[in-house]
């Protein structure tokens, strides 16, 4: 395996960038060949015969970059310029590059690939980064949003509730996290009628997934993640293109477990944790069908006039059940609504409060980050939208401010707890390839409830 070192560089006529260089005029007239002028994002690699300690090495331009997303997707696109196996070091003594960590965690996001179903696998080059420019913390996090872009990229024909079990096992099995295996008959005898409802019309039974961490903490936080492992829509029956990438709808669940296995990897102290509804919501003779009535966890009635709006029966169960406990903080993850990505596009999460002062911690936590957020209104003039005629709520409110309707709806699930919602049915999947995130899961809400809860450590 040859050796490679990536020099960061912000003004190529530092006389301090010549020093590494045996000849002066020759690496000008190099720079000059190959269109180097030291611009943002420009990158060049210099043979070994050019420099003194006779190493390869990729010189990447950090001017411009000032925050960590940039240095990110910079690191990420430095990987894919990296066409043969080598061990890779830094030279960081010309220029300080403070997000040198986030240029890191997006060389090793770069790396993921999910050719499982592939008969010809894709066996691109293998890079190594030296152990002492990775830190444990970067490692982990690669790990974990690795688990998440696998678990959505599966077909949900092998993505059973039992697939998934297993896998959370798996991510789970080094760390300091219980873990409860609830099932259909316990779901049914403790009233979870959004569940039960949403999962009626699959042959494959619903659980309830409850995890653990550092239990005997003071402050606590639970967190919902919305476990739809395929959603048709129900009856009322999506597209044939958009139920496509509706093995998706797991996304909030996977990344539920993600944050509470970062949690006890990096000995957070807060309690964490994690519920995580798994059902299908498919299409039979049992299935629910528009203008039935559920009976929720905390006995509040449910109009539903739409069964394509499932997510939120099977997440204000959960959130109900989590509040009972009066944690410090109560939190959901979700690819809940369309409306979301159509107010704020593809990168941005949308963060929902009955605190806005809590969404706009979450999102200063962020502020420059790897990941976006925006805080939207919980507008209360709205709550009329979603009454019915015949019960205490429907589970739609109309086309317009849907993003917001959803989280009032999951707001009368949370008992006045201190709530925070995310809403990242944009960010959970990316639409085309690009060096940081591939077609598929992104992992996105990892990083970003991480870099929150931190604050609350």
């Amino acid at each position: 395996m040859t050796e490679l070192s990536i020099l960061f560089v912000n003004d190529i006529n530092n006389e301090k960038l010549l020093t590494y260089f045996i000849n002066d005029d020759e690496i000008k007239d190099y720079f000059k060949i190959h269109n180097f002028n030291g611009k943002k994002k420009e990158m060049l690699l210099v043979p070994k015969q050019y420099l003194k300690d006779s190493k390869d090495t990729l010189l990447i331009s950090i001017s411009e970059i000032s925050n960590d997303f940039d240095a990110c997707y910079l690191g990420a696109v430095a990987r894919t310029k990296i066409n043969s196996e080598c061990n890779i070091t830094y030279e960081t003594g010309l220029v300080d590059f403070s997000q040198v960590e986030s240029f890191t965690l997006g060389m090793l996001l770069s790396g993921y690939k999910f050719d499982k179903y592939l008969s010809k696998k894709n066996n691109s080059e293998e890079i190594t980064l030296d152990k002492s420019i990775v830190k444990s913390e970067q490692q982990i996090t690669r790990d974990a949003i690795y688990f998440v872009r696998d678990l959505v990229n599966t077909p949900t024909l092998d993505k059973t509730p039992e697939y998934f079990i297993d896998e959370v096992k798996k991510l789970i099995q080094n760390e300091d996290i219980s873990l409860d295996i609830h099932n259909k008959e316990w779901l049914q005898n403790e009233g979870f009628g959004g569940v039960i409802g949403v999962s009626q019309g699959s042959a494959k039974e619903p659980y309830l997934l409850v995890g653990e961490y550092n239990k005997s903490a003071k402050f606590k936080v639970s967190i919902i993640g919305k476990g739809v492992l395929f959603d048709t829509g129900g009856y009322s029956l999506k597209s044939p293109s958009g139920m496509e990438t509706m093995k998706t709808d797991m996304a909030g669940a996977a990344t539920a477990w993600g944050i509470i296995k970062l949690a006890a990897a990096f000995k957070l102290d807060i309690g964490v944790k994690v519920f995580t509804p798994l059902v299908e919501n498919m299409v039979s003779s049992t299935a629910i069908r528009p203008g039935d009535v559920l009976t929720m966890r905390n006995k509040k009635t449910i109009e539903v006039l739409n069964t394509d709006a499932e997510g939120r029966l099977i997440m204000a169960d959960a959130l109900a059940y989590a509040s009972e406990e009066n944690p410090n903080l109560l939190c959901d993850v979700a690819t809940l609504t369309g409306a979301s990505y159509v107010a704020l596009g593809l990168d941005i999460g949308a963060v929902f409060s009955n605190d806005m002062s809590i969404a706009n911690n979450f999102v200063d936590a962020n502020r420059n980050g790897v990941e976006s957020y925006h805080a939207l209104p919980l507008h209360k003039s709205y709550k009329k939208l979603v009454k019915s005629d015949i019960a205490d709520l429907k589970n739609t409110g109309g086309r317009f401010g849907g993003a917001i309707t959803a989280a009032l709806i999951l707001e009368e699930f949370v008992n006045d707890v201190p709530w925070i919602h995310l809403d990242m049915a944009g960010p959970a999947r990316s639409r085309n390839n690009n060096p940081l995130t591939p077609t598929g899961g992104t992992g996105f809400g990892i990083i970003g409830f991480i870099n929150f809860l931190k604050t609350l450590s």
